[in-house]
């Protein structure tokens, strides 16, 4: 062994002697750095000197990353970039790292003295501050009387309602309780299958507030500190009935609940379990679930789940979260039917009103054997959608038409009544004006927090949209958080008590005096496309580099592309940088290509949708702004609504191609 050794030093010797560099009058390859791999400066300031010998020239990587507060020299001469080359010599260099007190947030950077890939060393200075990590220790009940979108916040509280899928749930402390909606990567991929209702958790995060719901939010949360709750085992769950379950509402524990489904939703797995006691929401399902019982589960079937309970405050409903489908069971759906009058239809079902009710039947197929004035006898699968009881894959039997259809008194809805309306296939009567988004038309109602939405309309006259009209029909419930649908029986032009309103000006596609505009180029495009080494049309993912950040997504990738190409139900999205203030306008310029679209910006962080009947409304529901395309080379205008500093663009009805974009932010 000793022998081997002394080979190795010799051969090392020998290799040293012949690869000298003449040039400088150096015999040998050298470079020895004397520093310590990790440099604290005190908080009131200090230095920190070493020495380098090297046989190679060299440069210090990473001060231009701390110009403003890292003073360093070699040899007494001040270096600010990489590119202050020092010559290599057989002199020792005396290196000093400096920086004056620090008032502000701690500060750390990594400097890389550099010769070549195989002569570096890397040396990590850090100073403390005042400010500390410039996080801000709080409690809920402190940060909701006085947030803050610029500053970055410390909770430590107890996890109810989580959401595995989007790794989002509730945080209570002692002062109160605060949504933590969204998480960065790498927190959620670490703590994704870690995290249980009844866990305390410590993290930070940025405040956002939803006007929607009217709801606090933590965003771009990152996990500190997580500790599990004693319990939360879904092989140790209790048996329970629905009303037990929403009693005893522990939101640790596992609990075995037994009911039939009612409600399927194919897209997000979700339905509603009902037993002899009651009936819950089961909100959101494992995914292993999902992959195991996909196509097994439907309506009228009996199903077997373990689960968590959470309450979700903004529809003062009591869910199952997080649960596990041990068994479904096939089984006759439950039945519902009647005979009445038609009195309201829609493309995609009916409202038929009998002796004590009104039965809602959607059913696209059984609409075009009915018409208005029809005396009809239905019966068909009973099912919950939005909470609303339809009555689906039925019979209908017409015993006689051109019966005369009375409808009830109407009840006539300002904004406040509007927003406070509840009584299910109540006739109603409301005014506002109508915008029409992709095959979608809704009710601006001024004032008022929700909006209409017309149910599946049979018809709408073209010359009504962007008008203010008078809507006349049957209320159908509420969708997504706030969208008030009705089933139409009469859709008007206003004939006075909006005459002389205000229209809403056309936003303006250049940038103000009191805004900052951020442009996407063309050239900036042409030029990432023009990268690419694929050849045919194909969605992958991609990013563009610009002079105002990364922009990233899902997009066309064919080499030569002029444009940006997006489309509907493939998931294709661009996702645009972070500003620095809250964006007002996003302003597309269409290729010639574009045809009639609708496009949507969706807050960064939404989990895009990809496929399934509610695809647009979903989009609808959680956008940030809308704006439709007339087609041809044109410029439009999205207005955003809300506090947002990025955004996903995505296409709701086709592809569309837009040549550059321009974001125009607050000032």
């Amino acid at each position: 062994m000793k022998l081997k050794n002394i080979f190795l030093a010799v051969f090392a010797a020998g290799a040293a002697l012949v690869a000298c560099d003449p040039e400088n009058g150096l015999d040998s390859e050298s470079f020895e750095v004397s520093a310590n791999p990790e440099v604290t400066i005190e908080k009131i300031g200090g230095s920190y000197s070493f020495s380098v010998e090297s046989s190679f020239d060299w440069n210090i990587r990473g001060v231009e990353d701390a110009a403003d507060w890292l003073d360093v020299t070699v040899d007494g001469q001040s270096i600010t970039s990489k590119n202050d080359v020092i010559k290599g010599s057989t002199q020792n260099h005396e290196v000093e790292i400096a920086a004056l007190a620090n008032t502000g947030k701690d500060r750390s950077v990594t400097l890389t003295l550099f010769a070549d890939i195989k002569h570096q060393v890397t040396v990590k200075v850090t100073q403390t501050g005042d400010l500390g990590d410039g996080v801000i220790t709080t409690t809920v009940a402190d940060l909701v009387a006085n947030p803050s979108k610029e500053a970055t916040y410390r909770l430590s509280g107890t996890v109810s309602g989580f959401n595995a899928s989007y790794c989002s749930f509730d945080l209570t402390d002692a002062t109160g309780t605060i949504y933590v909606y969204s998480m960065e990567a790498e927190s959620k991929a670490k703590y994704q299958s870690v995290i249980k209702n009844g866990g305390t958790i410590t993290i930070t995060g940025q405040y956002e507030y939803y006007e929607a719901k009217s709801q606090h939010e933590i965003v771009k949360a990152v996990v500190e500190e997580y500790t599990p709750a004693e319990g939360g085992d879904p092989d140790k769950a209790t048996d329970a009935t629905v009303a037990e379950f929403i009693q005893k509402a522990d939101v640790v524990g596992y609990y075995r609940l037994s009911g039939k489904v009612s409600g399927f939703n194919e897209t997000y797995f979700s339905f509603d379990l009902t037993d002899d006691t009651g009936s819950i929401y089961v909100y959101s399902v494992e995914d292993a679930s999902k992959t195991a019982w996909a196509g097994k589960v439907k309506n009228g079937y009996n199903v077997v789940i373990r689960g968590q309970y959470a309450y979700y405050a903004a529809k003062s409903q009591h869910e199952v979260v997080n649960a596990i489908i041990d068994s479904v069971e096939e089984a006759a759906a439950e039945q519902l039917g009647g005979t009445g009058l038609v009195v309201a239809l829609s493309t995609a079902g009916f409202l038929v009103k009998t002796s004590d009710a009104i039965l809602y039947v959607f059913d696209k197929e059984a609409v075009a054997k009915v018409k208005l004035g029809d005396n009809v006898t239905v019966n068909g699968e009973k099912s919950v959608y939005n909470g609303v009881t339809e009555i689906v894959n039925c019979e209908v039997t017409v015993n006689s038409s051109n019966n005369e259809v009375v409808h009830p008194a109407v009840t006539a809805l300002d904004a406040t009544a509007f927003d406070a309306y509840e009584t299910l296939f109540g006739y109603v009567k409301f005014s506002g004006k109508l915008a029409k988004s992709g095959n979608y038309y809704n009710i601006k109602v001024k004032d008022a927090a929700r909006t209409g939405s017309l149910s599946n309309p049979v018809s709408v006259d073209a010359a009504l949209v962007d008008k203010w009209v008078d809507v006349t029909g049957y209320f159908v419930g509420i969708s997504g958080s706030s969208y008030f649908n009705v089933i139409t029986t009469d859709l008007a032009l206003s004939a006075d008590q909006h005459e002389g309103e205000e229209e809403e000006e056309e936003a303006d596609a250049t940038v103000g005096e009191n805004e900052v505009g951020y442009e996407l180029t063309n050239a900036e495009i042409v030029a990432a496309f023009a990268s690419s080494e694929v050849t045919k049309d194909t969605y992958g993912d991609y990013s563009i580099t610009s002079a105002t950040g990364t922009w990233s997504g899902n997009m066309n990738t064919k080499k030569g592309l002029t444009f940006i190409q997006l489309r509907n139900k493939t998931g294709a999205h661009l996702k645009s940088p972070e500003f620095s203030s809250n964006i007002k306008r996003i302003v597309l310029k269409m290729n010639e290509k574009t045809v009639v679209r609708t496009m949507y910006a969706l807050p960064a962080d939404t989990q895009i949708p990809t496929s399934g009947d509610n695809y647009v409304s979903s989009l609808w529901a959680n956008s940030l702004g809308t704006v439709s395309t007339k087609g041809g080379e044109e410029t439009v205008v999205m207005s955003v609504t809300g506090s947002a500093k990025s955004f996903t663009l995505i296409a709701g009805n086709g592809a569309v191609y837009i040549n550059s974009i321009l974001v125009i932010c607050e000032k």
